[in-house]
């Protein structure tokens, strides 16, 4: 009779584990791609300044008269 305990208990605690596992590579995935999100938004904003800086910055060289240079 121990051995049938003993299988159940085994079987839960394996069934128990591989829950935890699936839900911990949930919330691993989940972070991963928010934080994907987040970054490419990121790089949008990040590139969009790039670009009015170097606006501003040749603007700014043709304003400028020789002698300033």
């Amino acid at each position: 009779m121990v051995r049938g305990w003993v299988t159940a208990l085994v079987l839960a605690f394996g069934i128990a584990v591989a829950v935890l596992g699936v839900i911990a590579y949930l919330r691993m995935f989940h972070k991963e791609r928010s934080a994907a999100s987040v970054r490419s938004s990121t790089e949008r904003h990040a590139s969009a300044d790039e670009a009015s800086a170097g606006e501003e910055e040749r603007d700014s060289r043709l304003d400028r008269t020789p002698d300033q240079r």
